[in-house]
């Protein structure tokens, strides 16, 4: 199953999902699941960082540059919000 993982991602996502479901422990690609799996949670934290600092600096053109404010901060403030929620 490894060499799924290298040549076909997807293919290997999907089998090594309904392995989990099925509970087929033995079958499964545990030192590539567990790359994943430690890498998504790196990628999770990358992403928070970049929406904190996307809403920190529009935030800080909000409040000291009223007279250029528009509505794409606003939106660009109300999505980095909802992002991070």
């Amino acid at each position: 199953m490894s060499e799924k993982y290298s040549t076909d991602f997807n293919l290997w996502i999907d089998q090594t999902a309904q392995l989990l479901r099925e509970r087929r422990w033995h079958e499964i690609d545990l030192p590539n699941l567990i790359q994943e799996v430690e890498n998504l949670g790196k990628s999770e934290r990358r992403g928070i960082a970049s929406q904190l600092t996307r809403l920190l600096l529009q935030l800080l053109k909000w409040q000291y540059q009223p007279q250029l404010r528009t509505d794409s901060w606003l939106d660009s403030i109300t999505d980095a919000r909802t992002q991070l929620n």
